[in-house]
């Protein structure tokens, strides 16, 4: 339960986050943002595949339940937020 609850968390943080920061129209920050979610995700699994002094089950562990559920999260996030400022944009007279 505590693994489901530490993968909804860290899904749930960048897809708020993203959703605001694109309906505030800072495209430039959301990209900024996923770009350092996904480097957290190549270090990781970089570290789990290379003696670096990380445990491999640690790295392992960091990049498939904390970065990827963060990365997917914030790409629908993002993409829930474009559509979302798509709509309110068209409906202004």
């Amino acid at each position: 339960m505590a693994i489901l609850a530490v993968m909804f968390a860290s899904g749930i943080v960048p897809f708020a986050l993203m959703t605001r920061l694109m309906m505030a129209q800072h495209a430039g920050w959301s990209i900024c943002v996923m770009s350092l979610i996904g480097a957290g995700f190549v270090v990781a699994w970089f570290a789990s595949t290379t003696p670096m002094g990380i445990d491999p089950m640690l790295a392992v562990s960091a990049a498939f339940l904390i970065f990827l559920p963060a990365f997917l999260g914030g790409g629908m996030g993002a993409v829930l937020g474009h559509l979302l400022l798509r709509r309110r944009l068209r409906m202004k007279p």
